[in-house]
């Protein structure tokens, strides 16, 4: 049931970025039916699960602009949970990831997450997996499952603070690094020492986060490419993209707006928005300014 309500969460959040509206829902044979509108124009979204997997059927006036919108790709194949231990490094021990680098609206926000052995089974039955691999709305009830083990910490950097903190270092990686050490350090703080901590690699010195990290002795620090692969990094980045995600929606709720993630052409269109709105002297209250985009506005 969980892996069905994903898929139905994640085809209504691309109905939603197309412009559509939830309006009501009702449970049919093998699956669910919601209604939705944009405009005048009214569909059905009929999303079902059945021995051949989960498939959805757009009905309706509008049943054509709805499957246009929404693709035609085939169901996800849902990944099972990430391996507690691929890179061999024994428990517990710590991951961290972060989330917002590359989107120009919005925080920067790193996570950790502490695995213990007592814990595997647990985060295994939630399905805790690389946050790109999941719908925001899912990871929001995971991160709050996560948050009754109490063995995650995040640090949130809103943009009004990040571009003081960016001009100051003038490099992406080295900042990213300081944050990861906090982090780390603030977790390792409250629970006992990991055999070893684990962070998706982003940059290949290390010294600059294993200064900011103060490791205790007999704790190694290793950066590995698709480290999303080990449970501990794949729950601190489900930790980190929920409260980037947290972020965004504060800062729609202060400026009256919506700022989508990303760098793409609607990120161009709602900096230009704001812009108009609010003059190009606040943009650093809810951007990385430093970022290309920022020209393109």
């Amino acid at each position: 049931m969980a892996q069905f309500d994903t898929y139905c969460e994640g085809l209504l959040a691309r109905a939603k970025a197309a412009g559509w509206e939830l309006r009501a829902q009702r449970t049919i044979p093998y699956g669910r039916q919601y209604e939705v509108a944009k405009g005048a124009a009214i569909a059905m979204l009929n999303c079902y699960q059945g021995k051949k997997g989960l498939s959805f059927v757009a009905g309706g006036k509008a049943a054509a602009e709805l499957s246009a919108d929404l693709g035609a790709a085939p169901a996800p194949k849902y990944v099972e949970a990430a391996e507690a231990d691929p890179f061999k490094l024994g428990l517990p021990h710590a991951g961290g990831d972060e989330s917002g680098k590359g989107d120009y609206f919005g925080p920067i926000v790193v996570g950790a997450w502490l695995l213990e052995e007592r814990h595997v089974a647990k985060l295994r039955e939630l399905g805790i997996t690389d946050s790109k691999k999941m719908t925001d709305a899912n990871m929001e009830k995971l991160a709050g499952q996560l948050d009754k083990l109490d063995r995650g910490h995040v640090i949130t950097v809103m943009p009004r603070e990040y571009n003081g903190l960016y001009a100051r270092t003038g490099n992406l990686n080295v900042l990213l690094s300081r944050l990861h050490g906090q982090c780390m350090s603030a977790l390792i703080r409250k629970h006992k020492a990991p055999r070893a901590v684990l962070i998706d690699q982003f940059a290949r010195n290390t010294d600059e986060m294993r200064d900011a990290m103060n490791l205790p002795a007999g704790t190694k620090l290793v950066t590995r490419t698709g480290a999303e692969a080990d449970l501990a990094v794949a729950a601190a980045s489900v930790l980190a993209r929920v409260a980037f995600v947290a972020g965004l929606k504060e800062l729609g709720h202060e400026f009256g707006m919506t700022f989508p993630p990303g760098a793409g052409s609607p990120v161009v269109q709602a900096g230009r928005e704001f812009k108009r709105t609010f003059g190009a002297d606040q943009l650093p209250q809810v951007a990385k300014v430093h970022f290309k985009t920022t020209g393109q506005l």
